[in-house]
């Protein structure tokens, strides 16, 4: 079963990356440029539109550990950053259009990545789906997110995580901090 990711911002990217580390096959859906945003410039994956930079590299720092973390898992994201780094004092700052143009790149090399450029509008049974459309997403996205939260219980910080359910038809969805994962069977 191949693990779908809705969005190809921040969260997807990295998302579908950690799944392809784990050797699994992955679909990554990102709209742009079939449904344009009003922030974005690009087609490009990851593509940062408020600031350039990626908070703290002081130790100690909230920001600074949350990317310690990440890059201890292998990060996309981090490793991209690095590659990108532009001056910025005590933050870690990075060239916009390097920044993307190094994900899309790793995003495109990765034999176990799909990117499919389309809209997504319903969520299939068959399939789990990590839905990370973000601040950005279409209305139709909007909609699905929204369909996808009323047929779920919600997976809380600090619980013991997803418990497998064979009693349960249709996709379950858990959220966190507006990235949900469903899957068929599969609940908070």
């Amino acid at each position: 079963m191949k693990i779908h990711v809705i969005g190809g911002g921040l969260a997807g990217c990295e998302a579908a990356w950690q799944v392809a580390r784990r050797g699994l096959d992955c679909v990554l859906h990102e709209m742009r440029p079939v449904r344009a945003t009003p922030a974005h410039q690009t087609d490009g994956l990851a593509e940062l539109v408020c600031s350039n930079s990626l908070k703290s590299e002081s130790e100690s720092t909230a920001p600074w550990l949350l990317k310690e973390e990440l890059r201890r898992l292998d990060s996309l994201l981090l490793e991209a950053a690095r590659k990108a780094r532009v001056p910025g004092g005590h933050a870690l700052t990075v060239d916009r259009n390097a920044f993307t143009r190094e994900v899309t790149q790793a995003i495109a090399g990765e034999p176990r990545i799909e990117l499919r450029r389309e809209e997504v509008t319903a969520l299939t049974d068959d399939a789990i789906w990590i839905v990370a459309s973000g601040p950005l997403t279409s209305a139709k996205n909007f909609s699905l997110n929204q369909a996808a939260r009323r047929r779920t219980s919600i997976l809380r910080p600090g619980s013991a995580g997803i418990s497998r359910r064979s009693n349960i038809s249709g996709p379950r969805v858990s959220s966190r901090n507006s990235a949900m994962v469903a899957a068929p069977g599969i609940g908070g």
